[in-house]
């Protein structure tokens, strides 16, 4: 008789691909040690924006978040918003009731690993697109619980309870053939705390138990060694210590801007969004049509002044704009220029007046994987791709901000105050730790979209369409 095959997937959101080696190497975390000792640990990365929900859809979709069109935690849509204001389609902030929408965003004619993986399970993932109620385990409750969580910055109750409606679970005798479980509170309590405070290392020990209590219930059902076991985060998170409102800023300066949740203002000259509160998307609308803007019209709606100014403050690490000439970005701060070039699948970062993002000079490489090898291990690991995929939507904005490491985008409305920020390009955000229970997998450097397919695989399915590959 042939085993079964089955995936277990922790999501420890916000887990540290510096901070997790460290609680390893002090010992704190032993079941997730032993995977380790018996698999592989490595890292990979994630994608742009570098925040909750989008940065999920690489590995439940096998996509980026430019091809799926959700650009952000919080999103904008110029055509529709100029179309007409009292449009469900003009903007979205999934932080809140409208997170409800996120799976009919989603493009239809991309399944998620739930849709393709038989028997499967999620715990308090937003993405949960034809899963009945009954298999999505942490729904009953879900609303209060992370209200409480928010406001009173008890956390880990949220983590201890989606564990106990797993155990639920397998106690029951039910077997699954996907489950997704997602850990927030490494995330929530570095956002509020830091990301080596006492509550948020609880928050990593809290996973390690849950994972030795799922291990031993799955060796005593004689379904662990038959388990794929993945755990990885979907970004990353630097501590803050000080904030620019994007939105304010543009306001400031004579262009006013809507932006959540002050989103009825009149006659707005320019929309700002956030994203984990270290990636901003800047839309114009002070021209004539709804198409996004390139750099000389740029210049133009915004002023090369005000470009300029923006550039100079302390948090904005650099902007990002699309080149007068397809498939052309610019990378630009306070110093000068870079151009990034996609041609015939050839990826080029060469600097202009300046070497933005720190790669030494110029880079060429032929395929996504070649860039993403030349760059994996720099302070902007994958950011000519990222950027790449992520402005083939028009929701990707005007102008992106990424914001320097120490300081974020957003300061009046985000209450309580964030003391941790994630969303950029910078490697502290990209990088994020990938651990399974396998050894001898391929050793190219690995994005969080491989997964999807490498999880496939396991199973025996090949997807119809996918950004990743398969890990082995």
């Amino acid at each position: 008789m042939q085993s079964k095959k089955r995936v277990l997937f922790y999501l420890v959101d916000g887990a540290h691909a510096e901070v997790l080696p460290e609680l390893l190497e002090q010992g704190h975390l032993p079941n997730i040690q032993r995977v380790i000792n018996e698999g592989t640990y490595r890292k990979a990365t994630t994608c742009f924006p570098s925040t909750t929900g989008p940065a999920y859809l690489p590995f439940l979709t096998g996509h980026f978040p430019g091809t799926m069109d959700i650009t952000g935690i919080r999103w904008f849509d110029k055509k529709e918003f100029k179309r007409t204001r009292f449009n469900k389609m003009a903007m979205r902030s999934y932080c809140g009731p409208e997170a409800a929408w996120f799976n009919t965003d989603m493009p239809a004619d991309k399944p998620t690993l739930f849709e393709l993986m038989g028997e499967s399970y999620n715990v308090y993932n937003m993405i949960t697109r034809n899963v009945p109620d009954e298999y999505d385990l942490g729904k009953k409750g879900k609303g209060p619980l992370y209200m409480k969580a928010h406001f009173k910055l008890r956390h880990h109750p949220v983590d201890i309870q989606g564990h106990g409606r797993v155990m639920e679970m397998l106690n029951s005798g039910k077997d699954f053939d996907f489950l997704f479980a997602v850990f927030p509170s490494v995330d929530w309590d570095s956002h509020y705390h830091h990301i080596r405070d006492e509550r948020t290392v609880e928050a990593y020990k809290i996973v390690d138990r849950s994972l030795g209590e799922v291990r031993a219930k799955l060796e005593e059902q004689g379904r662990w060694d038959d388990t794929l076991f993945v755990l990885t985060s979907d970004h990353g998170l630097t501590p803050t210590t000080k904030h620019l409102d994007l939105g304010d800023w543009m306001t400031a300066q004579g262009l006013k801007a809507v932006y959540y949740p002050v989103i009825w203002k009149t006659n707005p000259k320019s929309a700002v969004f956030i994203s984990g509160n270290s990636f901003g998307a800047i839309h114009l609308l002070n021209h004539k049509g709804d198409h996004v803007l390139r750099e000389t019209e740029i210049l133009q709606a915004m002023g090369g002044d005000k470009l300029e100014l923006l550039l100079k403050e302390d948090a904005v690490d650099f902007a990002i704009y699309r080149g007068d000439d397809e498939n052309t970005f610019i990378v630009h701060n306070r110093y000068g220029k870079a151009r990034i070039a996609v041609k015939d699948d050839v990826f080029t970062y060469e600097p202009l007046t300046a070497d933005v993002l720190k790669y030494g000079g110029k880079i060429e490489a032929t395929g996504h994987r070649d860039i993403l090898a030349k760059t994996f291990e720099t302070d902007y690991p994958d950011a000519v791709f990222q950027i790449y995929q992520l402005f083939r939507s028009r929701r990707a904005g005007d102008i992106v901000i990424s914001a320097a490491v120490g300081y974020d985008l957003r300061d009046f409305w985000e209450y309580p105050e964030h003391k941790g920020s994630h969303g950029s390009l910078h490697r502290h955000h990209i990088h994020v730790p990938l651990i399974y229970n396998q050894k001898g997998w391929k050793d190219f450097p690995a994005r969080t979209a491989d997964l999807f397919d490498s999880i496939l695989k396991w199973n025996g399915i090949t997807p119809k369409s996918s950004e990743g590959e398969p890990l082995f």
